[in-house]
């Protein structure tokens, strides 16, 4: 019976013997002792996913798909927040090595630079969402730079050359990379440079800067913000000064991982990270390193991020109208 359960009944067992063998396993729910299975592979099958708090909390799409995927391939995932600091990254680690995990999947959530825990060392690592510096581990990210691009010409195409960027802190490789797109669709148009308004990501520093923006002798008329909290407090900064979105000013977000993008009056246009995809590619390369046998290239892969189109984006206004209580 193991060998036909085990793929191996051909040549050894008769062909309608097995076909019984593998419905009377049906019938009965029959599932492979994982142990057992784990004791002859000395695999436990599995996955060790490190993890830690952002400015918007955790990374819940990404992670759910992780682990989704990685079940469907017959691997557990054990998630543990590896914090901030590197010595809490190392225990971190070093407890999933104690629980026997096979090999780790870091998942960032926000696009970062990482350098792996020395407990790490040796062990199959993907990196999602992250990037090593020195390109030593495999990795699968957004390509943030491009999304920017994306987003600027949704406004280059209605005719906008008076556009400004809403960004969270520009120290953070995530938003320095989104910036930079931005710029460069706008030098490709033979456009002068954004002005940029960096500040934290919350609602209320978003209105509060594009108030500002907006007040402006050359107030801009597409905005690109690299956070769906910041196009939100644009949203209402807009309201305030008495201008309409979009007929005024048009507004496009390069992010709805909160779904506040998406339920917004007019819903926002967005350009989007594709974590599913790019959770699925992360497992299936670390199970690939996990399940066949040899050496694995390291790997660097970018994934473009889709354009949704909202009720945010219009033809720009000509002349451009004044917020209120300006001339």
């Amino acid at each position: 019976m193991s060998l036909v359960l085990n793929g191996h009944g051909d040549g050894n067992i008769a062909a309608e013997k097995q076909v019984a063998i593998l419905e009377a396993a049906r019938q009965l729910q029959y599932r492979p002792n994982v142990l057992a299975l784990s004791l002859r592979s000395q695999r436990t099958r599995t996955i060790g996913v490190l993890t830690w708090s952002g400015s918007s909390g955790f990374s819940q799409d990404l992670l759910h798909a992780a682990g989704q995927i990685a079940a469907s391939s017959g691997f557990l995932c054990i998630l543990a927040d590896s914090g901030e600091d590197l010595q809490h990254e190392e225990r971190a680690a070093t407890t999933l090595l104690d629980r026997q995990v096979d090999g780790f999947l870091v998942v960032a959530p926000e696009l970062i630079e990482y350098r792996a825990a020395e407990a790490m060392i040796g062990t199959p690592v993907v990196l999602l969402n992250c990037v090593e510096p020195n390109a030593r581990l495999t990795s699968v990210v957004p390509d943030e730079r491009g999304a920017a691009v994306t987003a600027t010409r949704l406004l280059l195409e209605q005719g906008h050359t008076r556009v400004a960027i809403v960004s969270g802190n520009l120290r953070t490789e995530q938003c320095r990379q989104r910036v930079e797109g931005v710029q460069v669709a706008l030098r490709a148009a033979g456009l002068p440079a954004a002005g940029v308004f960096s500040t934290e990501r919350n609602v209320d520093a978003g209105h509060e800067v594009v108030r500002e923006a907006l007040l402006s002798a050359e107030r801009p008329t597409g905005l690109v913000c690299t956070h769906e909290r910041l196009a939100l407090g644009a949203l209402l900064a807009a309201a305030e000064l008495g201008l309409s979105v979009p007929s005024d000013l048009s507004l496009v977000s390069l992010e709805d991982g909160e779904r506040l993008a998406s339920r917004l009056t007019p819903s926002l246009a967005t350009v989007q990270r594709p974590d599913r995809a790019m959770a699925e590619e992360a497992v299936a390369l670390l199970v690939q390193q996990l399940t066949a046998e040899g050496e694995h290239d390291v790997r660097q892969l970018s994934f473009t991020c889709p354009a949704s189109v909202g009720a945010s984006v219009a033809p720009a206004p000509w002349p451009v109208k004044a917020p209120l209580g300006m001339p």
